[in-house]
């Protein structure tokens, strides 16, 4: 479920969605201190955070409001 009490569905993000996103997540992680366990690479070379810094990184103020403004400009194409 998403936040409007809707049922969550797939969104395509284009490249500049996904640098807002990552920039956000990098100023977000910037505050860490730097020996903070934050994820690993898996056996095939994913990258897996570690659950706190994901759940940090979601409740992030700057990553909340980039994601905002991509579905509020997705919202706004679709009327």
């Amino acid at each position: 479920m998403c936040g409007g009490g809707g049922v969550a569905r797939e969104k395509r993000l284009e490249a500049r969605d996904v640098e807002a996103i990552f920039r956000a997540f990098a100023e977000v992680l910037r505050e860490l201190p730097p020996d903070t366990e934050a994820g690993f690479l898996d056996a095939e070379g994913d990258l897996r955070l570690a659950p706190d810094i994901g759940s940090k990184l979601r409740t992030a103020r700057n990553v909340r409001e980039v994601l905002r403004q991509i579905r509020q400009a997705e919202n706004e194409r679709e009327e």
